[in-house]
């Protein structure tokens, strides 16, 4: 009895084979674009989401900032050096940087004196090496008071001379930050990079009604079509000075 030959057909194994090989494509431009989004984050580029008042008018809440982090040498992971930095922290930059009393946190200020320099505030003036420091143009103060050094170090502080390799640090909302006034002065190893652009703005919801339990289906509705009016349009690619 002659036996039958059961031939595949080759059309379908160049399928399968073209379909594997795609998926491969797929997954190694997945790889590629991850590992790329990486190195951004780590060397090149950070995010950061404005959480409070503290740099108004200059920063308001809900801007999401990017920050170069090349420029003053990008902190390597896992290990306390960083790479050669640029440039250090000049006068006027926007620095974002960890917590000192907490370096799981972090925060963005202004910086108003660095290393070498004597600081001092009187009566909320800020005063750099004697001489009178110009506030920027969109910071702000919201309390007519002006508190004693002995109760707050808010309006009067120093004279403060900065040691090397340290940042002296201040909010814009220079009557509602926390900063070096309060908590001291900046290492310049906890530094992180510099405010660079806005790519993003969005106003706060309102809180009121916001709690889960009083939320309801037409409050939902309102909130996402209500998103359009609370971008600001006018701030998305401003650059941060």
């Amino acid at each position: 009895m002659g036996k039958t030959l059961s031939i595949a057909p080759k059309g379908g194994t160049k399928k399968k084979r073209k379909r594997r090989s795609s998926w491969r494509d797929y997954g190694l431009a997945l790889g590629v674009a991850i590992g790329i989004a990486v190195l951004l984050k780590i060397f090149l580029l950070q995010a950061f989401r404005m959480p409070s008042r503290s740099m108004e008018d200059s920063l308001l809440v809900g801007d999401f900032l990017l920050v170069d982090k090349f420029t003053y040498g990008a902190p390597l992971p896992f290990i306390s050096l960083r790479l050669p930095a640029l440039s250090d922290p000049q006068i006027g930059d926007i620095v974002m940087f960890k917590y000192p009393p907490d370096p799981e946190r972090v925060y963005i200020k202004r910086c108003i004196a660095i290393g070498g320099q004597v600081v001092e505030v009187r009566n909320k003036v800020v005063y750099v090496d004697g001489s009178r420091s110009q506030d920027p143009p969109f910071s702000k103060y919201v309390d007519a008071r002006i508190l004693p050094a002995a109760e707050n170090p808010r309006d009067n502080y120093g004279p403060q001379r900065i040691p090397d390799d340290y940042l002296f640090v201040m909010g814009d909302n220079r009557d509602n930050s926390s900063d070096s006034r309060h908590w001291g002065l900046l290492p310049r190893d906890l530094v992180i990079g510099k405010a660079l652009c806005i790519y993003w703005s969005c106003a706060p919801q309102s809180r009121a009604g916001s709690g889960a339990m009083e939320a309801s289906p037409s409050q939902f509705v309102d909130r996402v079509f209500g998103l359009p009016q609370r971008i600001r349009w006018g701030r998305l690619g401003d650059w941060v000075n």
